[in-house]
């Protein structure tokens, strides 16, 4: 079947599906958000709830699209900052590339989505985002994310997974009631200063009321999400050694001493060849849902032909291919899965039937590096961007 057409209808379901919203739209100018010194409007929300349907990233909804174009308006502002916006010829080809994703030039791909009135400024605004947030990031943690050598033999060595960016870190907590609040100020001030291991851990053994005292302060490895966005962020630009300014919390005044930081994910391996099946779900199904129904009757991909039987041939799509050819987001869900075992991707899920070696097939080193980069990067910028959206105004008007 060719690629165009069935962009073409793809996009018209969309638009048929998000025309109720459309209709009951007030005016398009009207501004819905402010970021910092800048505004969203309501006929951005519309455009970009739209163009995500029609790319089938996400299940997007007016907030879903809206939180979208608040996150580029943070990354546009960033780049800014930094003096990195693409250029326009930079822009011109990254838009090409993104077309070609679809295997269509980019002439082709905007006169599909102009069909159902998504504008070419709409694409051409994603995509700008898109490439600004990659300099950005590129830029402020590259020599930090740059894998070493060593890393890149156990990942040359190791299979794959999907977790996040962790921090190893020690504490000390001291008691704030008020015999011994001012006291503990002082003594706070002086453990900021220490950049030893040893002497933190010995000061967490003597005055700390944490039971990680026994420790010496230590904790174990964490993903850096799970801590709180006002200090998760610090330790993106701390090294190690390094303690916090003193955090008064209810349990007390809380310091963390910076250890380690680390992409906690087992690396990547390439010598693999993927066997999975796509399904397609009509617009406005979860996959979520959908995949808890069927789960009883599903236990290997052949079972999946049974389920959709009748269907149209693009519902069910079955791939196998070596893990490197196949495109990032499916990988990044087949990662997580065992044989047998579904999880959701765009407007559909994805079922690994098999994942096999590829025999005689060498790793070239050089992949492996910028992959492991690639996976940090994206790790840091995730956790950079939570820090910018700490640190902004937003309001959301209407």
């Amino acid at each position: 079947m060719a690629i165009l057409p069935l962009l073409r209808r793809t996009i018209l379901a969309a638009s048929l599906a998000l025309a109720p919203v459309a209709a009951a739209a007030q005016s398009p100018f009207d501004t819905v958000a402010r970021v910092n010194d800048g505004v969203v409007t309501r006929f951005e929300v519309e455009q970009r709830e739209l163009f995500l349907n029609v790319l089938s990233i996400l299940e997007a909804d007016r907030d879903t699209a809206l939180d979208s174009l608040i996150e580029d308006r943070l990354k546009l502002d960033a780049a800014a900052t930094a003096g990195i916006l693409p250029t326009t010829d930079e822009l011109e080809f990254a838009m090409e590339n993104f077309a070609g994703r679809a295997n269509v030039s980019k002439e082709e791909f905007i006169a599909a989505i102009a069909d159902v009135g998504i504008q070419e400024q709409t694409f051409r605004d994603y995509v700008r985002s898109l490439l600004a947030w990659g300099d950005v990031v590129r830029e402020r943690f590259a020599s930090r994310a740059r894998p070493t050598e060593e890393e890149v033999d156990r990942a040359m060595a190791l299979g794959t997974g999907d977790r996040s960016t962790q921090v190893r870190l020690a504490e000390i907590i001291l008691p704030m009631n008020t015999q011994v609040a001012e006291i503990n100020e002082e003594r706070a001030e002086v453990f900021q200063k220490m950049t030893s291991f040893s002497q933190f851990s010995n000061a967490a053994r003597q005055y700390s009321i944490s039971p990680s005292r026994v420790n010496g302060g230590e904790l174990a490895w964490r993903p850096l999400s799970e801590l709180p966005p006002q200090i998760a962020p610090l330790f993106l630009s701390m090294q190690p050694g390094e303690v916090t300014e003193p955090l008064l919390t209810n349990g007390g005044l809380v310091l963390f001493q910076f250890r380690a930081l680390q992409d906690a994910r087992p690396s990547l391996t390439g010598n693999v060849t993927l066997d999975f099946i796509r399904v397609a779900l009509p617009i406005g199904t979860s996959p979520t849902a959908e995949i808890a129904r069927i789960r009883p009757e599903v236990d290997r991909c052949e079972d999946l032909y049974g389920v959709y039987f009748g269907g149209p041939p693009e519902q069910v799509q079955r791939t196998t291919e070596a893990r490197a050819k196949v495109p990032g987001d499916i990988t990044r869900a087949l990662d997580l899965l065992d044989d047998g075992e579904m999880a959701p991707l765009g407007s559909g899920f994805v079922m690994l039937c098999a994942r096999t070696g590829i025999p005689n097939e060498d790793l070239s080193r050089e992949d492996v590096q910028l992959q492991l980069l690639a996976r940090r990067l994206d790790s840091y910028g995730e956790s950079y961007l939570e820090e910018l959206r700490a640190d902004a105004f937003i309001e959301i008007v209407q």
